[in-house]
């Protein structure tokens, strides 16, 4: 027999990965497995295993990563939250497992299409040409990969150097940074905001219109590094200051919020009077709002469309 196709490997990408426990995608822990079971299920000889693409890396690998490429723009594989590099499985990806195996279907491309709502947006190309009953171009499916890779790395060093960058800054920036944030997200006007204000530890006041005669919100920004935890005592202080004012309030750290510190703002949170935003939500939230970041260069890659 011959190499199986890309999309032969969808199935069992999903699951290896039911577990819930987050793989490094050119990982031996995850390709192990799999490379076994398609060797016995489709009679692979080490021969054609032996084949390779024009960059001399395994042909049957290449194939498995293009897989699992397919199936990030499908959101049925996402990356973790908690370790750089890492993918886990989504409930998207759980869902359309059960469903193959469960009601005997094929998982190709077809059903991608038809059961991923952003699959198509997220290649970002009005209709994707691949066929999955044919060869991918190994040379076009390797510069492709690649370049994925690639963009995917710069972004999370990018953002690995940008949550240093904020560590480092002096603090009475790193308030004026948190306040210039809230001023981009729309809740309030530049020329009424208050910096470094002395009062019980308010790092900011926002005013949420252009005379200052409404509602404030008072922002408490903590500088800490990886490790140093927001503590439930923080919490309190703060919301005590926010009870005392009448007012709501954002908490900004480059750190995170102890399980406590959360389980204290819980109540808040949920009827809207405090916002927590620990270091993964401050990367995203800047980058949403270019706060600390710019865009440099933007990629776009052509298909043929005939």
């Amino acid at each position: 027999m011959s190499l199986p196709k890309w999309n032969d490997f969808l199935l069992p990408i999903l699951q290896q990965m039911k577990n819930g426990e987050d793989y490094r995608r050119n990982s031996e822990e995850l390709r192990s497995p799999i490379r076994k079971i398609m060797i016995e299920k489709f009679k692979i000889t080490q021969n054609e295993m032996d084949e390779k693409i024009k960059s001399g890396d395994s042909k049957f690998d290449n194939r498995l990563s293009w897989a699992f490429t397919f199936l990030i723009k499908a959101e049925y594989i996402e990356k973790s939250l908690d370790k750089k590099f890492y993918y886990k499985i989504t409930d998207l990806g759980m869902n359309a497992m059960n469903d193959i195996v469960g009601n005997d279907k094929i998982l190709d491309e077809a059903y991608l299409k038809s059961h991923s709502p952003n699959y198509i947006k997220n290649w970002n190309v009005s209709q994707i040409t691949i066929d999955s009953q044919t060869n991918i171009s190994e040379e076009s499916e390797e510069e492709e990969f690649n370049l994925e890779d690639a963009i995917d790395e710069i972004k999370q060093d990018t953002e690995q150097r940008f949550i240093e960058k904020l560590r480092n800054l002096p603090w009475e920036y790193f308030e004026d940074f948190c306040a210039k944030l809230i001023e981009k997200m729309g809740y309030g006007v530049a020329s009424k905001r208050d910096i470094r204000v002395k009062d019980g530890g308010i790092d900011g006041i926002i005013y949420t219109d252009e005379l200052g005669i409404r509602d404030k919100i008072y922002i408490q920004a903590k500088r800490y590094n990886d490790g140093n935890v927001v503590s439930s005592k923080d919490l309190q202080a703060f919301l005590h200051i926010l009870s005392k004012n009448k007012a709501k309030g954002i908490f900004i750290t480059t750190s995170k919020f102890s399980s406590d510190a959360n389980e204290v703002a819980r109540d808040d949170e949920k009827s809207g009077n405090i916002a927590l935003i620990d270091y993964k939500k401050l990367i995203r939230l800047c980058s949403k709002y270019k706060c600390g970041f710019k865009v440099k260069t933007v990629v776009e890659i052509l298909d043929v469309d005939l």
